[in-house]
């Protein structure tokens, strides 16, 4: 049966499909591989179940399956989950599901319980609508709504405990790391390394740089980290709002907005220790952290050293979780996932606080034809309203406020909220490119469109119904 299986595979000829043969071999090649991984959790378990040991399954994939001790136990903990969750099982052997939605099912059924999530047919039918990466996304707020507020602020101190960095030499000779950290320590981690990397992008040129002048994202964020830790340079931001070269204007920083600076040398002044995690290096110029479980916020200069409105972190929170009406209302970083309530109160004690009055619909920030230049406002709006992109739920950082309508002659789109939506670069490039057309429908669910209104591809905005939240905007 395998060889036969193999045998046709092989023999498909796919230079005489067309597109739409290609798109559907795809979603063909999709169930197979279903199957083969829903086998493969009943190969373990079976393996399991004989043995009286759940770690011979490893044993299993690597001899048989040969793929490493890493990858084998990460198919372990899926194919234990799945024997626990049966109805997310047949979802995947049936190929309605990939094994990454089951991986993003499993790790809900962690955070509450494989009954809950097995129980819950609208969750399995709204995974089966997205893509991996959205439905990770939707899947993580399912299971934020079904924690207490104990639950959650006990995962954060866990998190925080298992914070981690290590060092060493791979073969080569290149030093190699290794750090994680909590979602909130992380988020200003990358905030402060995704700045300074797109000012080295606008360094090189952006987009109109030379392939042979330019370096690579993995580079300018290696550099990036050198720069954060003041061992390099630490380059200029773009602080009068002029244009990048992403393809986008930049806000440039608010008056009166304090800096986030991460450049050493820079005039730094220590907040109180209350504040979030520090974001430069300490040094001559930065004040130590007042401790090691409960540092210092270091700030900078509001000119020089800021960085653009793309990179600080927003923590968007209802106003309900704000005054403690209602411990499970939303508050979360977007790009990162939910935040116990501690941890927003300890961020807004030096953070800059911005209310939102959210329309039925969307968002009252209209600039019509005055200027193509998203406002920091509408910004912070599209963050709190799109969370990422909505194309594959990449982080803010990565994203650009895209007219749905173009700006551009002949159509002449305004710079009005629900004319504009956040996608990132590589969507971006990706709609311009082909001349599709981003629309939204009544549904809350997001397509793109050919010239001649083919639909491209679909995907849902998680936009909530209700509840729109505040934002708060926390260092850096």
């Amino acid at each position: 049966m395998f060889d036969r299986i193999v045998t046709e595979l092989n023999a498909l000829d796919l230079s005489q499909m067309s597109l739409d043969g290609l798109h559907g071999t795809a979603a063909e090649a999709k169930r197979v591989r279903a199957a083969l991984d829903a086998l493969e959790a009943r190969l373990l378990t079976m393996t399991a179940d004989r043995t009286f040991d759940p770690a011979a399954g490893m044993e299993l994939l690597r001899a048989g399956g040969g793929c490493s001790q890493r990858e084998a136990r990460r198919r372990l903990r899926r194919a234990e989950a799945l024997d626990q969750m049966p109805a997310v099982a047949d979802a995947l052997a049936g190929g309605d599901i990939t094994a990454e939605h089951a991986d993003a099912l499993a790790q809900a059924a962690r955070t509450t319980s494989a009954e809950t999530v097995n129980d819950d047919a609208a969750l399995l039918d709204r995974a089966k609508a997205l893509p991996a990466d959205l439905a990770a996304r939707e899947v993580a707020d399912w299971a934020h709504r079904h924690q207490t507020a104990a639950d959650r602020e006990a995962k954060f101190r866990r998190q925080r405990a298992m914070r981690s960095h290590r060092a060493w030499c791979d073969g080569e000779g290149m030093v190699n790391f290794r750090t994680r950290l909590d979602p909130v320590t992380g988020a200003q981690a990358r905030a402060v390394i995704d700045d300074i990397a797109n000012r080295l992008y606008r360094a090189d040129g952006g987009r109109d740089a030379k392939p042979d002048q330019t370096h690579t994202w993995d580079q300018r964020n290696a550099d990036a980290l050198t720069a954060a830790l003041g061992i390099t340079p630490t380059p200029s931001p773009n602080p009068d709002g002029r244009a990048n070269t992403l393809g986008e204007q930049e806000p440039g920083p608010e008056p009166g907005a304090p800096g986030r600076g991460v450049a050493r040398g820079s005039a730094s002044a220590p907040l109180a220790a209350t504040t979030a995690p520090v974001t430069g290096p300490a040094g001559r110029d930065n004040p130590q952290p007042a401790g090691r479980d409960n540092p210092q916020h270091v700030t900078g200069p509001a000119s020089r050293n800021a960085p653009s409105l793309r990179n600080q972190i927003l923590v968007i929170a209802h106003t309900d979780a704000i005054t403690d009406a209602d411990p499970d209302a939303r508050c979360e970083i977007p790009g990162t996932g939910p935040i116990p309530r501690s941890e927003l109160e300890r961020l807004a004690c030096e953070a800059d606080l911005f209310g939102a009055l959210f329309s039925r619909d969307g968002l009252p920030l209209w600039h019509g034809r005055k200027t193509r230049t998203v406002s920091p406002q509408q910004w912070r709006m599209l963050i709190a309203r799109d969370r990422g992109c909505v194309l594959c739920a990449a982080s803010p950082s990565h994203c650009h406020a895209h007219h749905i309508i173009a700006w551009t002659a002949p159509a002449h789109g305004p710079t009005d909220i629900d004319n504009l939506a956040l996608v990132c670069n590589r969507h971006h490039h990706h709609i311009h490119q082909h001349n599709l057309t981003l629309t939204r429908g009544p549904d809350g669910q997001w397509a793109t469109h050919t010239p001649d209104r083919r639909k491209s591809a679909s995907f849902n905005s998680h936009t909530p119904a209700a509840r729109q939240p505040a934002s708060i905007r926390a260092g850096p």
